[in-house]
């Protein structure tokens, strides 16, 4: 579908804020509750749950960046709300609540937008996350840009600093190859989250949504790399399929693609990793492989990819960069 059109009366220039507003809450149905809990007043009121720790993410969707014409407006609006527990996920969290603020351009088609924000109702609905709040803002044409902050808590919050030399390195599900549908059609890994967050063995852990060559790196100490067994990392069959067209190593899509929203992890080096998995796939139905351990850097190079099979950095494994050329 189309997400701008230039017959006024398709559009939310017919509406006007106010009227825009109104049918948001609509849209949204039961995941939007009532001023001054919800939508409707200058702030929504919460108060923590059972005085654990708040945590706080927020992550953009935009047109022409994340996502085109060619998905569907609720599907982009259940990707806002995933790409956004995902964050939730990576330290053990339970979402609560989320705002939404809007960047948009007065030719946005309503209907685009009524769809969109039952993409938001329906994963609001599924991990009973409410939306509480947001903001409306106009921009010149043709844009859009949808902006989610979500609200949760955690008895423990598991953070990408807590990696230690000697930990093994662990991946859940299947890496490479988003673009073909895993972009936006993912579960974001909650359950296994809390799971590990429960775990004093595991000592660091986040989301994968810049690539696994990009994101890992912020997971090691600054005097430590990641020494890597390249048969052990989990490649999608997506990535294998786009390999037959790219001409590139299925696994250096592994390492690059992005948006994999799996989760990324360490245990310590005194772990019966042989046993944490069997205890994982007891509870767990996701996949989980170790892919290699932490390891002091040789040298004046650190937080480095290594090849075990030679001792050298993996070649071409760069991930999603931002703001870079």
């Amino acid at each position: 579908m189309d997400i701008f059109s230039s017959n006024t009366f398709e559009t939310i220039a017919e509406l006007g804020e106010i009227k825009l507003i109104e049918l948001i809450k609509d849209w949204l149905g039961s995941v939007s509750r009532s001023a001054p809990l919800g939508i409707g007043d200058d702030c929504a009121v919460f108060e923590p749950q059972n005085k654990m720790p708040v945590i706080v993410t927020t992550d953009a969707l935009v047109y022409g960046r994340h996502f085109d014409k060619s998905l569907p407006p609720s599907d982009a609006g259940q990707k806002l709300v995933k790409r956004n527990l995902s964050d939730i996920a990576a330290m053990g969290g339970t979402p609560d609540f989320a705002v939404v603020a809007l960047m948009l351009s007065r030719g946005i088609r309503t209907v685009w937008l009524e769809h969109f924000y039952r993409g938001i109702q329906a994963s609001s609905l599924d991990y009973q996350t409410a939306i509480v709040g947001g903001d409306i803002c106009e921009v010149d044409p043709p844009f859009f840009a949808a902006t989610m902050t979500v609200y949760g808590h955690a008895p423990r919050p598991l953070t990408r600093q807590g990696a230690q030399a000697g930990d093994a390195i662990f991946v859940t599900g299947c890496l490479g190859g988003s673009i073909l549908g895993k972009h936006w059609n993912f579960q974001p890994r909650l359950a296994e989250g809390r799971w590990l967050a429960q775990r004093p063995a595991v000592h660091a852990l986040m989301d994968l949504s810049d690539g696994l060559a990009k994101d890992l790196p912020a997971l090691l100490p600054v005097d430590c790399n990641a020494a890597l067994v390249p048969q052990r990392i989990p490649i999608s069959d997506a990535a294998h399929q786009i390999s037959q067209t790219s001409h590139t190593p299925a696994l250096q899509h592994a390492f690059n693609d992005g948006e994999d929203y799996e989760l990324l992890f360490t245990v310590a080096h005194d772990t019966d990793t042989a046993e944490f998995k069997q205890q994982w796939h007891h509870d767990m139905d996701t996949p989980i492989e170790c892919i290699g351990h932490v390891v002091k850097a040789e040298g004046a190079q650190a937080q480095q990819i290594i090849n075990v099979d030679d001792g050298k950095p993996f070649q071409n494994a760069r991930g999603f960069v931002h703001l870079q050329l």
